[in-house]
């Protein structure tokens, strides 16, 4: 543990600690739906962009107005940071867009919630969430390239995580989300002497991703108390995957830590079934999120296809310096020669 980190010993009462079956009680507060008004103001602005034939990239907040629901986005980018710290919005017809207008929708929607930075070391902005048939043995290959389940995590280098169903699977596939609050909560409740091991630092496999120069893993505690906020960055796969590199076996005591967080992510997590054109934003230091197994249609049109975009907020927490050693609101850089 760092010499100047404040270890958080009481509850978190607030939004951020709910659990799935307080949620699974009142859909209508956690599913934003898109209103005819609402549909109508993005029609105009895919229009807008597409005769505009700027590149889906380049297309800014400006480029793709939302006067009324820009109002809505702005009290979904609150509760994002300061709320239960994720938002499914619904009510898009993706059956009469088509995958590139549904592209440039998801990005324009994400512009006004916030800034796009690079989630790969291409470079990409707008990513493609599917099975690409990678083996995880490949030490470039991540979870989300695999139809494998992910397991509970955080994308460490961005404040929020979008996502937009192009197509679910034939059978799988399902979104899990968890408050880390929560799970703080219970910790502190019923394995008290774990939480200090959580502000600890572990070791992060890069995945082939690291910035020039540096070595394949990073370094960085769970759970962190700063600036009046909880905020967790958690991924075990990724913990479990660097001791590859940096020669460091996990201990029994860290084994545990990282076992219960698991644990109790699954027990307090609410699933979420992704219809096409669904939108997900999700905190990244409030959410933790994974997504089951799935099994795809042989046909390859018929594939499961999700959008991803990795935002920053205008109005963001500050983030604790024992997080520096990761990418932090940079996003990952990109490789030279990739892309």
């Amino acid at each position: 543990m760092d010499a100047s980190s404040v270890v958080l010993t009481e509850p978190v009462c607030d939004a951020s600690a709910w659990t799935g079956d307080s949620l699974r009680r009142g859909e209508e507060d956690w599913v934003w739906r898109l209103g005819p008004a609402s549909l109508a103001e993005i029609d105009r602005a895919l229009a807008t962009v597409k005769a505009s034939g700027k590149p889906i990239e380049t297309i800014t907040r400006d480029d793709f107005a939302l006067p009324s629901l820009s109002v809505e986005l702005a009290r979904i980018a609150r509760e994002l940071e300061h709320g239960r710290g994720f938002a499914q919005v619904r009510g898009l017809d993706a059956a009469r867009l088509s995958e590139d207008d549904l592209a440039r929708v998801f990005w324009g929607v994400s512009a006004n919630l916030g800034t796009a930075i690079s989630q790969n070391a291409r470079g990409d902005l707008l990513g493609y969430v599917r099975d690409e048939g990678r083996d995880m043995a490949d030490g470039r290959t991540r979870l989300y390239q695999t139809n494998l389940r992910q397991r509970f995590h955080t994308d460490i280098g961005a404040d929020v995580v979008g996502l937009c169903c192009v197509r679910p699977a034939r059978e799988g596939g399902l979104s899990l989300i968890a408050s880390s609050t929560a799970i703080y909560n219970a910790l502190l409740q019923r394995y008290p002497y774990l939480i200090g091991v959580l502000y600890d630092r572990f070791n992060l496999d890069w995945r082939g991703e690291q910035p020039a120069g540096e070595k394949p893993w990073y370094s960085e505690p769970i759970y962190a108390w700063h600036g009046g906020h909880l905020s967790c960055r958690f991924s075990a796969s990724l913990i479990e995957s660097a001791q590859r590199h940096s020669g460091e076996t996990l201990t029994a005591v860290q084994c545990e830590a990282i076992q219960r967080v698991e644990e109790l992510a699954d027990a307090l997590s609410i699933q979420v079934a992704f219809e096409p054109g669904d939108m997900q934003f999700i905190s990244n230091y409030r959410v933790l999120h994974d997504r089951t197994e799935f099994v795809d249609d042989a046909e390859a049109t018929r594939r499961r296809l999700l959008y991803r975009v990795w935002l920053t907020l205008p109005d963001a927490r500050t983030l604790p310096s024992e997080w520096a050693g990761g990418s932090v609101r940079t996003g990952i850089a990109r490789a030279q020669g990739r892309g």
